[in-house]
């Protein structure tokens, strides 16, 4: 089994230089210590530079998804609730019973354009998240779910989170849920939320083909774009991630909030 690991530290630990330099031999030590820094700047540079690359891509497969729900959904229903009033018009006077008939299917057609644009909008900002919890928003998202069958499940008694935290871990699951729609060729997924007074865990796992996670230093330019919102999300609150995986035995995603983090960060 694979297993990647990502712990709260975002930076490289380097030896302090406590001691004057003396002779030779330290000379060459220094020259090593700073050809490894340097290397290390280089890679951290190289893996900034991935990551922007890879926040770019996502923002614009976001903008073309919502692009194409707005074109396929709302505008075409809109054309249709357009259709729909200009020949309940011209029935007015001569068949007022046909646009009766009209104006019902007017009233549908718009009941439809309102749910389209309300799932949009709690795709871009969940308010009920606020209003309801991590837990409620979660199990939704669990039978919001249509590609693979979704299961939520709780663990211990709930408590409310600081915002930051609940809207990271919401679209952790997300993104979690999205490879798993587009790569997995999954059946069975659930989702797990488990509260304990020393953590808050969420576990998201499936059956599908599973596969080898990239390491951590070549996750931002190894094109896994989604594990890597996925684990910035989880360095931006400083919580522990894990995901195991292994060929033909699915996958699972693991994000450890520990109370002291939750202590210190913020809505």
């Amino acid at each position: 089994m694979t297993i990647f690991e990502c712990n709260r530290s975002r930076f490289v630990d380097l030896p302090p230089m406590t001691r004057p330099v003396g002779g030779i031999q330290e000379i060459e030590d220094l020259q090593t210590a700073l050809v490894e820094m340097a290397r290390a700047v280089q890679q951290a540079q190289s893996r900034l530079h991935g990551y922007i690359g890879a926040i770019t891509t996502a923002q614009e497969d976001e903008r073309t998804r919502l692009a194409r729900d707005l074109h396929d959904d709302t505008v075409q229903t809109l054309i249709s609730l357009n259709q729909q009033v200009q020949m309940a018009q011209r029935n007015l006077d001569r068949d007022p019973s046909a646009a009766s008939a009209r104006l019902t299917e007017v009233r549908h057609i718009s009941q439809q354009a309102i749910e389209d644009i309300r799932r949009m909008i709690h795709g871009l900002r969940p308010s009920y998240l606020a209003e309801l919890g991590l837990a409620s928003a979660l199990e939704m998202l669990a039978e919001q779910e249509t590609s693979v069958a979704v299961v939520f499940q709780m663990q211990g008694d709930e408590q409310r989170l600081s915002d930051k935290i609940e809207l990271a871990l919401y679209r952790i699951t997300q993104e979690a849920l999205s490879n798993i729609r587009k790569h997995s060729q999954a059946t069975q997924a659930a989702i797990e939320l488990a509260f304990s007074p020393e953590e808050v865990m969420l576990i998201v796992r499936d059956n599908g083909c599973g596969y080898d996670p990239p390491s951590l230093q070549t996750l931002p330019t190894s094109g896994h774009y989604g594990l890597v919102g996925i684990r910035e999300r989880t360095q931006l609150i400083e919580a522990n991630l894990q995901i195991h995986s292994q060929k033909g035995q699915g996958t699972q995603i693991h994000v450890q909030v520990p109370t002291s983090i939750m202590e210190q960060v913020g809505g």
